[in-house]
């Protein structure tokens, strides 16, 4: 028998019920921040951004590794749309990047847990660079992680709303980076609200924050589905738009 609160219970029925109901050990407004031993995922992000990083300031990663919107594309060159989300143009700019992705990766890797973090950070990549496809110049170029990190904003918020903590603050840091993303030349908006709406939609079609058993597969359909619906723009369209 095993003492509970109230009365005993019996271990077969304790160990029944862990299964039935796994304790989720931090969840958005509450708890301690975990260690960055705690978030590996995160730390191998930082560390693959900063070492290409490194590296393309010797060779030529840009021009072989960036999004530079829809004719590339069409020309099968597909995987700008994710390889993009690693590149950084300058210091101060993977500088900003990489300290954003350690604050917010610390607070929403523990509780996506470390697949489906991973997963909605390359999603909302994707959502990012598939937005500067769709409403960007067929020339513009575009490159960094921050779409995907405007995705884990995004999931933060769900994670919030679903969890009944405060959302308020995560609602100022949005804005605050929106409005930013808007008055400050060369920075791409149409990558942050990509990113933002593609992360918070794969966290909702997820089902994140809420107890109970997630299966393999329904978590497969619902990466499947998200990337189906961002990928009808890059067969529908005809063309970036240039907004310009």
């Amino acid at each position: 028998m095993v003492q509970a609160p109230v009365g005993w219970h019996c271990r077969q029925c304790v160990r029944k019920n862990a299964k039935k109901s796994p304790v989720i050990r931090y969840r958005p407004g509450t708890g301690t921040l975990p260690t960055l031993s705690q978030v590996p995922v995160t730390m191998g992000l930082i560390g693959v951004c900063v070492v290409i990083y490194i590296v393309s300031q010797n060779v030529d990663l840009e021009y072989r590794w960036e999004q530079i919107g829809g004719n590339e594309y069409y020309l099968g060159q597909w995987y700008r749309l994710f390889t993009s989300i690693f590149i950084h143009y300058s210091f101060f700019h993977i500088l900003l990047n990489m300290i954003s992705l350690l604050i917010i990766g610390r607070l929403v890797e523990p509780v996506l847990g470390k697949w489906r973090y991973l997963a909605v950070f390359l999603v909302a990549g994707l959502g990012g660079s598939v937005a500067c496809y769709v409403f960007t110049s067929p020339i513009a170029q575009s490159a960094g992680a921050s779409g995907a990190i405007f995705g884990l904003f995004g999931a933060y918020f769900v994670l919030a709303r679903r969890a009944k903590t405060d959302s308020s603050g995560i609602l100022v840091l949005i804005a605050i980076n929106l409005f930013y993303s808007f008055v400050v030349p060369g920075i791409s908006w149409q990558a942050h609200i990509g990113g933002l709406i593609a992360g918070a939609a794969l966290a909702a079609a997820l089902g994140l924050g809420r107890r109970g058993r997630h299966h393999l597969l329904t978590d497969i359909l619902a990466v499947a589905g998200v990337c189906v619906v961002l990928g009808l723009p890059l067969l529908l369209a005809p063309g970036a738009v240039n907004l310009g």
